[in-house]
């Protein structure tokens, strides 16, 4: 497997955790780190992560719509689309170790979110 194939099957893998609201076989390294746009610190830590990730989950669905990949990093632009009916974009930016995540800092375009306007 390519190192290509690789990272698109593990951002797959993240796409339907997050969309099945199962993020447990999300491949995460014990140390990942994650970023979000709307988090005051990251969270640090795969329990940590993973938490954040089930308790984020249920709102939303995601559509990767485009993704670079480069070396053991991934950029990935994303479509939200929260339970209310609104739509976001954004990008998602990755970096993998031994076949799993170990960053994650997603990029979005929270102004719709907060207002409530389509």
């Amino acid at each position: 497997m390519s190192n290509r194939e690789e990272i698109e099957r593990i951002i797959d893998l993240y796409v339907e955790g997050i969309n099945g609201n199962d993020v447990d076989n999300i491949p995460f390294t014990e140390d990942v780190e994650f970023r979000g746009s709307m988090l005051p610190e990251p969270k640090k830590g795969e329990a940590a992560v993973r938490d954040h990730l089930a308790q984020t989950a249920p709102f939303f669905t995601m559509q990767v719509k485009h993704l670079i990949v480069e070396n053991d990093t991934a950029a990935v632009m994303i479509e939200m689309e929260a339970v209310n009916g609104i739509t976001v974009e954004g990008a998602g930016f990755f970096r993998f170790r031994e076949g799993k995540i170990c960053f994650d800092q997603g990029f979005f375009d929270t102004h719709r979110l907060i207002t409530g306007k389509r």
